[in-house]
């Protein structure tokens, strides 16, 4: 294990990849994530993985790792395990060029399908992962192309987050009710766009919460005090620095179109 790591998620692994390891050899594992980036909430972050191994696994094996989840996750129920199980050949490519394969999350294990497979995974793996088992992740053998990621990034950014806003605009919608209500969808807008906002400035990948500390810096005042609550939500303060829900939600698709299309002018 590594010292960077939180002596919860350490113990964690630990359970985890050695109940694993009495079945299936794991050649390769490793975390990337805001646990890797240093931003992580023991309460709110996942503990985002990647298993590699020398073939797909078969259905003994399937069988065998969501055993493993299942126990870890009764002992362990906070944070969670979020992941991956592919092989060395699978790394840094996208869907398109590999077959389906297994993979963990929200407690479930889906035995072929596609999970966290995109450039900024391939991106966070190489240049900020920490290696648990295997080559170091610095030295893996792919690359990625920086421009063709920033065009994905930009991609997602007019498809994914302009949907994003414009369900959460609809007042009778569900995610207009989920962004008033809960404050974890406050926290994943406002700090998951500005993410990009940042990355489309500085070149570089970093955390939400460093994405959103950056914002201070740079956006006007009036977009302070919803910066502020996400990042307090990312921070598991208790107390709103709201009054009314209604406020922060609009304050929040407010701010995200002004992000938008800030972040849009740097490709005009």
């Amino acid at each position: 294990m590594t010292a960077k790591l939180h002596p919860r998620i350490q113990t964690i692994l630990y359970e985890y990849i050695s109940m694993v390891q009495k079945e299936l050899p794991l050649q390769g594992f490793y975390i990337y994530g805001s646990i890797a980036l240093g931003d992580y909430s023991l309460e709110l972050s996942d503990i985002d993985f990647i298993a590699v191994t020398d073939q797909r696994l078969n259905p003994d094996g399937i069988r065998h790792v969501e055993q493993v989840h299942r126990l870890v996750e009764r002992k362990f129920p906070k944070p969670n395990l979020n992941g991956i199980y592919v092989t060395w050949e699978d790394l840094g490519k996208l869907q398109e060029e590999i077959t389906p394969y297994p993979f963990y999350c929200d407690g479930k294990l889906t035995a072929a399908g596609y999970f966290e497979c995109n450039l900024v995974t391939w991106y966070e793996l190489k240049h900020t992962g920490i290696t648990i088992i295997g080559p170091e992740a610095s030295d893996l053998a792919f690359t990625v192309d920086w421009g063709q990621l920033i065009s994905l990034m930009y991609a997602n950014l007019n498809t994914y987050w302009q949907r994003w806003i414009v369900q959460s605009e609809k007042h009778l919608s569900l995610k207009s009710a989920a962004l008033y209500f809960r404050s974890s969808e406050v926290e994943w807008g406002v700090l998951g766009i500005t993410r990009l906002f940042y990355t489309f400035r500085e070149h570089q990948i970093t955390s939400k919460a460093r994405a959103g500390e950056y914002a201070l810096l740079i956006v006007p005042e009036r977009w302070h005090k919803i910066l502020q609550e996400a990042l307090r939500v990312r921070r598991g303060v208790k107390k709103s620095m709201y009054a009314s829900k209604s406020q922060r939600r609009s304050d929040a698709l407010h701010y995200m179109k002004y992000i938008q299309k800030e972040a849009n002018a740097m490709f005009e």
